[in-house]
C-alpha cells in the first residue's frame, strides 16, 4: 500500500480548518437562477475565460451567478469544495489526482486549457536541454512543476536525478533567481517567460510540444454535489464554453480584460494571451490519454504515494459532452 502524499497531507490539514463551513448541495434558487461558488487558485490568462465571462455578462445571461472565491493554492481549493464553502474549483490537475488518491470524491468535469503552458528557460550559455545535467532548476517546491520537469528531462535523455531542484518560491522570484544566476533554469509561464527573456534568458522548449494534451488546469467538484445537480453544472459549463469562444474570437477585448484583471502591461498581457489562445478549451473535454500521462508522471516522479485513481475514477465527461 502506498503512503500519503505531501499535497494530500496539506489538503487534510486544510479540511480540518474549514470543517465548520456550510455543506449545502443546493445550487438553484427559487427564481430559477443557479449560483456557482467557484474556488480558484488559477489566475491570469489561464482563468481569462471565467473573468471575461463574468465581465461580459455571459454567465449572467445564461442564468448563472458566479461567485469567485480566491484561494492561494490547489490544496485550499480542494478544502473549499470538500467543506461546502465552494461547489466547484478551478485547480491544477495534479491536485485532483492527489485528493482522489487520498480518498476524496472529487471529480474532474471539464478543463480550462487543453495544453501545458510551461516553457523551460535557461540562463545564457545553456543552449540545449542536454546541458542541464549537473545544473540547478528553480521550482515552486515539490508539485506538478517539478514532476513535469523531471518527466521532460527523462523524455529528452537527461537523468532527472542529475538535476538539482531548487525551491525558489513564486514564478516572479524564480525569474529573479534565474536573472541573478542563482539557478541555471526555470519552468515558466507567460508573462513571466517574457520577463525572463527580457533579462537575457533563453527559451529551450515548450512543455506542450513534448507532452501534448496534458491539461494543466481543470474544473472539479464533489460527486456528492454533482449527482443531485447535473443540469446546473451543465449550464455552468455551457456558459463557460461560450466564454472561452468569446475570448478566442475577441483578442483585443480579451487582452484588455487580462491587462486590467492581472494589473500587468499591455505587452505582458498580449504575450500571455497569444501563448494561451490556441489552448483555450472551447469544448471543455479533457483528453483521456493526457490524463493517463499525468497519472504515469505522477506515479514515477510525483509526491503522491497513495494508490492512484484510474482515468475513469478521475474524470466524468458527461457534464460537457451533451452541452452547446
Amino acid at each position: 500500500m502506498k503512503r500519503r502524499a505531501l499535497l494530500a497531507g496539506a489538503c487534510a490539514g486544510l479540511l480540518a480548518l474549514v470543517a465548520s463551513c456550510a455543506n449545502s448541495t443546493e445550487l438553484s434558487a427559487a427564481n430559477g437562477r443557479t449560483t456557482i461558488k467557484l474556488a480558484s487558485s488559477i489566475t491570469g490568462s489561464s482563468f481569462l475565460a471565467v473573468t471575461a465571462g463574468i465581465e461580459q455578462g455571459i454567465f449572467d445571461k445564461n442564468g448563472i451567478d458566479v461567485e469567485v472565491i480566491r484561494v492561494k493554492s490547489t490544496a485550499e481549493a480542494t478544502a473549499a469544495v470538500a467543506s461546502g464553502q465552494a461547489n466547484v474549483a478551478a485547480m491544477l490537475t495534479e491536485g485532483v489526482i492527489s485528493s482522489r488518491a487520498s480518498g476524496s470524491d472529487l471529480k474532474i468535469i471539464a478543463n480550462l486549457l487543453t495544453e501545458q503552458q510551461y516553457l523551460l528557460y535557461s540562463k545564457p550559455g545553456i543552449d540545449s536541454i542536454g546541458q542541464f545535467a549537473g545544473r540547478k532548476l528553480a521550482t515552486g517546491g515539490p508539485g506538478s512543476g517539478e514532476t513535469l520537469a523531471k518527466g521532460l528531462f527523462a523524455a529528452m535523455g537527461v537523468d532527472p536525478s542529475t538535476v538539482a531542484y531548487i525551491a525558489s518560491g513564486p514564478l516572479a522570484t524564480q525569474v529573479a533567481a534565474l536573472s541573478a544566476g542563482q539557478v541555471d533554469g526555470a519552468s515558466l509561464v507567460p508573462p513571466y517567460s517574457l520577463a525572463a527573456s527580457t533579462e537575457g534568458a533563453r527559451k529551450i522548449i515548450e512543455f506542450r510540444d513534448m507532452f501534448p494534451k496534458l491539461t494543466p488546469q481543470v474544473f472539479a467538484a464533489s460527486e456528492r454535489v454533482l449527482t443531485p445537480n447535473p443540469n446546473e453544472f451543465r449550464a455552468f459549463l455551457s456558459a463557460y464554453k461560450e466564454s472561452a469562444r468569446w475570448v478566442v474570437d475577441h483578442p483585443d477585448e480579451a487582452v484588455s480584460i487580462l491587462m486590467n484583471d492581472s494589473q500587468i502591461s499591455y505587452d505582458a498581457a498580449k504575450d500571455a494571451y497569444d501563448f494561451a489562445m490556441p489552448d483555450y478549451s472551447t469544448d471543455g473535454l479533457v483528453d483521456k490519454q493526457g490524463l493517463q500521462t499525468w497519472l504515469d508522471l505522477t506515479d514515477k516522479y510525483g509526491t503522491v504515494h497513495d494508490e492512484l485513481p484510474t482515468v475513469d475514477e478521475l474524470y466524468d465527461p458527461s457534464y460537457v459532452s451533451n452541452t452547446p
